[in-house]
């Protein structure tokens, strides 16, 4: 969804004064607003705009990319090659002194080059070429999970989790989320437990608090019955909540569900997925999350889950997690409900 940002600028040209050593919170806001919508060539017109009314020039809109959007710093590598544009003088106040100006524009020109606080971050990162560098770990953040449980004696009992989670922005205000997770448990030589599951959503913010996603999930659970089962879903998201301590995304759409039973044939049935996700900070180090998902239809399955994460270091924490899965129509002699509680260490990146 394009954003058009012109007449919003000029605007915020004449409402805003020109005092100020840094970017305005009008001008940091429709910042955020772009670098949430637009490509990476409408995001430079943006810049461009916001640097022609901002009494800093390109110097404050590269300290306000650095902060609000770090991803974006390699497009602003184009300023090194052009000329500072001229400042909207009529809308943003009074001309400065000759020399003023000139000084300004010196500064400007520089920090353009090498702005301060974010020449190291943009320096060092070498992007990859071509389509590679959208795998650069530059543009993930995300967190890997471990946990093991090993018993011997009376008791013989191996259990393993394992779950990786990534997230990346993608032009187009496009957001990128994934996950996979993997679950083993052996009990005196039999397994109970052999379970992965592959998950990928993106969403796109749209007006206010709404915006669309499209996502599908990939699940093989030896003891449901089933070889594997997929859903691929898409729809509306609304945020009720958005703040620092609290978040609330609802969602729902429409979609399909395939499932292959065990020595049988697959069928494929339409589902509506209505979901739900809360997170609550409850102190600087500790957060509780709670994810309901129902695939209504006509083979529903519900699913709930909680997470208590406490951070215990700098990018360091432990993660109890709960998960109850019930099938509403599940296979022949196959309990259905299933449930199960976690411990894990928890690696943020």
């Amino acid at each position: 969804m394009r954003l058009f940002v012109g007449p919003l600028v000029c605007a915020a040209a004449v409402l805003c004064p020109a005092a100020g050593a840094e970017l305005s919170e009008e001008y940091r806001a429709l910042l955020g607003a772009a670098d949430a919508r637009q490509s990476d060539a409408e995001f430079l017109e943006t810049a461009n705009l916001l640097a022609t009314v901002a009494p800093g020039g390109r110097s404050d809109v590269i300290a306000a990319v650095a902060e609000l959007a770090p991803r974006r710093m390699d497009v602003l590598e184009a300023w090194s090659e052009t000329a500072e544009p001229a400042a909207v003088t009529a809308a943003a106040g009074p001309v400065a002194a000759g020399a003023e100006i000139a000084e300004a524009e010196a500064e400007s020109a520089a920090a353009a080059r090498t702005p301060a606080g974010t020449a190291e971050t943009a320096g060092t990162v070498r992007h990859w070429h071509g389509y590679a560098d959208w795998f650069h770990p530059y543009h993930w953040d995300g967190q890997a999970k471990l946990g093991l449980a090993i018993d011997s004696g009376n008791t013989e009992q191996s259990d393993y989790n394992l779950a990786v989670e990534l997230s990346r922005p993608l032009n187009g205000g496009w957001g990128f989320d994934g996950k996979l997770e993997y679950y083993y448990t052996e009990n005196s030589g039999h397994v109970t437990r052999d379970r992965w599951l592959v998950e990928a959503r993106g969403e796109q913010p749209s007006a206010d608090r709404w915006s669309y996603f499209i996502g599908s999930s990939l699940e093989q659970d030896r003891m449901s019955g089933y070889d594997y089962s997929a859903v691929l879903a898409g729809g509306a998201t609304y945020h009720p909540l958005d703040s620092e301590r609290q978040s609330w995304i609802l969602r729902a759409g429409p979609g399909v569900r395939h499932r292959v039973p065990v020595g049988r044939n697959g069928r494929t049935r339409w589902v509506m997925e209505l979901g739900s996700v809360y997170d609550m900070t409850l102190t600087e180090t500790a957060q509780l999350s709670s994810e309901t998902t129902l695939l209504a239809g006509p083979e529903p399955r519900g699913e709930q889950r909680f997470k208590l994460t406490t951070a215990i270091s700098e990018g360091w924490g432990v993660e109890l997690g709960y998960r109850v899965k019930h099938e509403f129509d599940p296979q022949p002699d196959v309990e259905p409900t299933d449930s199960r509680l976690d411990f894990s260490i928890v690696r943020n990146f």
